[in-house]
């Protein structure tokens, strides 16, 4: 027995399923009625010692996709003996299909009947979901209001964190700046690599986003070539071949006709993301302790492979392991993002509200950066914190320019003291940008959910539009659902 098998014991009518944890533990059905519930037993609690036996898949999942999916239900009590008994469990864990030899008999019936089900559900879904190019008066009323606020690429109700609406680019290639007087710079969306949807980061649009990453990684080594052999020795570019490769198998695998075919090359493509996935964690921790000025290429390469990764399960109609893997990279990159963020402030953050900066960094500004750090903080606290620092800076501010890391002098032209402060703005701009981008990958979990909880396919997603004739202007569409999720 391995981790992620399927087990199951022979009870003489029937046979007992469920997946082995690999840690002398099983997940399975407990009560084999329709009260049973999904939880994680040892193993012999599981044999209840009659002889254990391993079901063989010619292709399967890997065995970590395999135990996150049935630990994403532990505690699940929605058994049904024809259509949701142990044995569909364990091979949805194993495949992500959803089957019993058990009811073959029955399956035939249960098939047409949820074939029907979720016709019907998606032409509802259909009737639930309402796509615009125009912002609804009620949705710029409540973002003006404060009622509602933008994070990522959702918008959302500010107390109850219900999600109103989804927007998605409109354009192919989209800044995330908006012209001065435009209808949805309202928005106020910042600027980031990635897009406003996954519905829009496809593998051809992620494989060009990494070749600009690619381009900047090179510039930086040239330049510092030219003044810092050490920091230039620690860029590493070799991988990124490797992962240009799994876009491309991947891209190749959804054209395919012959589904297993399709599958067995998305999974190859899956192996390789999480390949580049550890390679790019073990970098941006590396550049991240060390404060190097390639630190926030890393953290969107690796934001990448998450994306990747998500985008293919959904690709193949498995929402809720993509909601789980961009869970996990949102897991793996929050402290990472953190501890790169206050690398950025600096050791004196007062420096951000140096009176020449009045007019480009507000102290609201620098606020929304500590509450995305910690919730709890507000204008007044964030001040407070700062009224020592402010002293510190202006009694020796030549202590505080020495302090100055890699990743906070890329940005600095002058370094002397009068004129540094002249390029804190930009600094900020990249701490701002690094959090839009965290809050777009969190955006793309809600998207992700939205399709799971309204039961419409991933490709019916993509192929949500306006009914009406797109204006010469419209940068933005906006997803609504008639009730917010």
């Amino acid at each position: 027995m391995a981790k992620g098998d399927h087990i199951y014991i022979n009870c003489g009518n029937y046979t007992h399923h469920g997946i082995d944890c690999g840690d002398g533990t099983a997940i399975h059905y407990i009560g084999e009625s329709m009260q049973g519930v999904i939880s994680r037993t040892s193993m012999d609690a599981f044999t209840s010692g009659k002889q254990l036996f391993t079901r063989q898949y010619e292709i399967c999942d890997l065995p970590e996709i395999i135990i996150q999916r049935a630990e994403s239900r532990l505690g699940e009590d929605r058994y049904n003996l024809l259509f949701n008994n142990c044995e569909h469990f364990s091979s949805w864990c194993k495949t992500g299909k959803h089957e019993s030899e058990q009811v073959n008999s029955a399956i035939a019936i249960a098939v047409d009947i949820l074939k029907f089900g979720v016709s019907f559900m998606n032409n509802q879904t259909m009737n639930t979901v309402n796509a615009t190019f125009v912002i609804p008066e009620e949705i710029a009323f409540g973002i003006n209001d404060g009622t509602l606020e933008r994070v990522g690429g959702i918008i959302r109700d500010t107390q109850t964190k219900q999600v109103v609406a989804w927007l998605r680019e409109s354009v192919s290639e989209f800044s995330g700046s908006l012209p001065l007087g435009s209808v949805a710079s309202i928005l106020s969306l910042g600027v980031s690599t990635l897009n406003l949807a996954i519905s829009v980061m496809g593998f051809t649009m992620v494989a060009n986003r990494l070749n600009e990453i690619e381009k900047k990684l090179q510039q930086t080594q040239e330049i510092l070539l030219k003044s810092n052999q050490e920091l230039a020795s620690k860029i590493d570019l070799s991988f990124y071949a490797n992962f240009y490769a799994a876009l491309n198998l991947a891209d190749s695998a959804f054209t395919m006709s012959n589904p297993d075919n399709r599958r067995i090359s998305a999974m190859q493509a899956i192996n390789r993301f999480l390949e580049a996935e550890k390679h790019y964690s073990f970098y941006a921790m590396n550049a991240i302790e060390q404060s190097l000025r390639v630190a926030e290429q890393y953290l969107l390469t690796l934001s990448f492979t998450y994306i990747a990764e998500a985008r293919c399960y959904l690709e193949l109609e498995e929402p809720i392991v993509a909601q789980m893997r961009l869970q996990k990279g949102l897991d793996t990159l929050r402290p990472l993002v953190e501890k790169y963020v206050n690398t950025l402030l600096t050791s004196n953050p007062a420096a951000y509200l140096h009176p020449s900066l009045s007019d480009r960094i507000t102290l609201r500004k620098l606020t929304a950066v500590y509450q995305w750090l910690d919730p709890i903080k507000n204008e007044n606290t964030v001040f407070q914190s700062q009224r020592e620092n402010f002293f510190k800076i202006a009694q020796s501010s030549d202590s505080w320019v020495k302090s100055l890391p890699d990743a906070v002098l890329a940005y600095v032209e002058d370094k002397s003291v009068p004129k540094i402060y002249t390029d804190l703005p930009k600094v900020m701009n990249r701490i701002e940008a690094m959090l839009e981008t965290y809050n777009r990958i969190k955006a793309y979990q809600s998207e992700v959910k939205a399709i799971a909880q309204l039961g419409i396919s991933f490709q019916d997603w993509l192929k949500l539009a306006p009914a009406e004739a797109k204006p010469e202007k419209a940068e933005l569409m906006y997803i609504i659902p008639s009730a917010p999720l």
